[in-house]
């Protein structure tokens, strides 16, 4: 009687487990991912020329798409653990309480760097946007701008819906 109640026990998460692995297969995006470039030419109908232009343009700005990328911040590949096995080592964690690390010291950057951090992606961001302006046509700069407003909604949804209210 035990042996078959662990049997189907074992079925059952084999089962569950399974669902869950084909539940995730079908999220993820299939086939590589598309470059920025390659997206743009097909959504704004690039000409040959605008593509070399805008491929030019993305590759000078490169550290201003990399930043916020697939799978988080562009922090870098981890350190080994030192115990050569190919793992990697885990963020350590601080006491205090607090997420997130910068770079340089391990610790969480402070408002001011925060703010000027943001400041100068900014500025790189209008850069961008001021040289985009040039290579594209009205109608195509006017359709980047609106995909622009809509990507900005996404993201403001997105930080606003993974909030906790603590009142």
């Amino acid at each position: 009687m035990k042996k078959l109640f662990l049997m189907m026990i074992a079925i059952m998460t084999v089962t569950m487990a399974s669902a869950q692995d084909e539940q995730m297969r079908r999220q993820r995006p299939q086939g590589p991912r598309m470059d920025r470039t390659e997206m743009m030419t097909k959504e704004y109908n690039l000409t040959k020329e605008q593509q070399e232009k805008v491929k030019a343009l993305n590759e000078e700005y490169s550290s201003l798409f990399r930043m916020f990328g697939r799978g988080g911040r562009n922090m870098g590949p981890r350190p080994n653990n030192g115990n050569n096995d190919g793992q990697q080592a885990r963020p350590q964690r601080r006491t205090d309480g607090q997420t997130g690390a910068s770079a340089q010291n391990g610790q969480r950057p402070s408002r001011e760097e925060m703010q000027k951090m943001r400041q100068e992606r900014e500025a790189k961001q209008k850069e961008y946007d001021g040289k985009l302006k040039e290579i594209l046509t009205k109608d195509q700069y006017s359709a980047y701008e609106k995909r622009q407003e809509e990507m900005q909604k996404m993201r403001q949804n997105r930080q606003f819906n993974g909030r906790r209210n603590n009142n």
